[in-house]
């Protein structure tokens, strides 16, 4: 079985090290990959380059038209990649994993439940949200994203929380950590990137994309998940 980790990110190659050396550093199936994905017109990109190339990284490069934010990133990842693994995980580059041997139990829930969704401890919401995702690639192609379409950056755990509990394939597995080290937990500063995504303005437009989708569109994205199940 296969798993690929996507991590989006922008103007911030040292988070990106970061995910990427905890990744190493906990993972331990042959078929187990880290893919960092960055806009084409990051203000940063020749660094994500350097940096990505000297530690063996993979790195891609979101084209002009799919870049403008972290969700758009990670549907234009999760697109590509849904065709070839079986599971395609997400976190931010403000992640880290914390627990050798994950991505075993990853694998082995999901492939035991027949398919899903898999979440792990991050240390701040636990249960109640999945900050970081691992979802069944068949999940990924029926409904033909793995962000909530529309959504910059916000509500997407919402988004997975709610689609899974409701499909009745949503697994949290408390004995992994994956860690956010965001600062409204107090694990971080409030740097310029932090500040951007988190504004008054993000909040509100990814709200009312979230609000308009359970209104609107969940309950056949519900029976689309369900209808991957085996």
């Amino acid at each position: 079985m296969s798993l690929v980790v996507l991590c989006p990110s922008r103007n911030n190659p040292a988070a990106l090290i970061e995910a990427a050396t905890s990744f190493a550093a906990t993972v331990t199936g042959p078929s187990t990959f880290f893919i960092g994905i960055v806009d084409f017109d990051d203000p940063k990109l020749e660094e994500y380059i350097a940096k990505t190339t000297s530690d063996g990284i993979m790195l891609m490069q979101v084209p002009e038209g799919e870049s403008g934010s972290m969700n758009a990133a990670m549907n234009w990842g999760a697109r590509i990649w849904a065709e070839d693994a079986d599971i395609v995980g997400f976190i931010g580059d403000d992640h880290r994993f914390r627990t050798k041997g994950w991505d075993r139990v990853v694998e082995m829930v999901l492939n035991g439940q027949g398919g899903g969704l898999v979440y792990a401890d991050d240390l701040a919401q636990r249960e109640n949200l999945p900050t970081q995702v691992f979802i069944s690639s068949n999940i990924i192609r029926a409904l033909g994203w793995m962000g909530l379409p529309g959504a910059r950056h916000l509500y997407l755990d919402n988004t997975w929380k709610y689609l899974g509990d409701e499909a009745g394939c949503l697994y949290y597995i408390p004995d992994i950590i994956i860690e956010h080290v965001h600062p409204a937990y107090g694990k971080a500063t409030w740097d310029e990137n932090h500040v951007r995504v988190n504004s008054k303005e993000m909040y509100d437009h990814d709200r009312a994309i979230y609000e308009t989708w359970l209104q609107a569109k969940a309950a056949e994205d519900i029976e689309l998940v369900r209808s991957t199940l085996g």
